[in-house]
C-alpha cells in the first residue's frame, strides 16, 4: 500500500528550483510506492501567490500547480480560525500521512506532533524527519 505524503505549498517549488524530483525521491526515500497529496487550502495558496506575481515567480508557481494536478486532493476547507499549517498538521497526524516542507516552523509543529517530515538536503535531495 503506498504511503500518503502531503506536499506543502513551498515544497512544489523544489523541483524547479534546484532541480530535485520530489516524487520520485519520496519514494526513494520511504523506500514504497507514494500517493502524493495536496490540500485544498495548498492549491488555494498557489492561486493566491500566482496573482500579481512577477513573470518569473509566475512560471514557478504554474509549474508547481501541474505538480499539485499530478497529486490527490485530501481534506476539505479549512476550519474556522485555521491557517493551511494548521490544516496540515490536523490532516497528517489523524491520517498518519507524511508531510513534506521546506517551512521551519511548520516542521517544527509536525514534529511536536509526531509526524514524520520530508525536507530537502542540501538541495540536492529528500530526507525523512521523524
Amino acid at each position: 500500500m503506498p504511503a500518503t505524503v502531503i506536499f506543502d505549498t513551498n515544497f512544489l517549488l523544489v523541483p524547479i528550483r534546484f532541480g530535485v524530483d520530489v516524487f520520485a525521491e519520496a519514494e526513494r526515500v520511504l523506500n514504497q510506492l507514494v500517493d502524493p497529496a495536496v490540500t485544498p487550502g495548498v492549491l488555494r495558496e498557489l492561486e493566491q501567490l500566482r496573482q500579481g506575481a512577477a513573470p518569473g515567480f509566475e512560471r514557478e508557481l504554474d509549474f508547481a500547480l501541474s505538480l499539485a494536478s499530478r497529486c490527490r486532493v485530501i481534506g476539505h476547507d479549512l476550519l474556522e480560525g485555521e491557517t493551511v499549517d494548521d490544516s496540515l498538521v490536523r490532516l497528517a497526524s489523524a491520517g498518519g500521512y507524511v508531510v513534506a516542507t521546506t517551512d521551519s516552523e511548520l516542521k517544527k509543529k509536525l514534529r511536536r506532533s509526531g509526524v514524520k517530515v520530508l525536507i530537502l538536503r542540501q538541495r540536492r535531495y529528500l530526507q525523512l524527519v521523524g
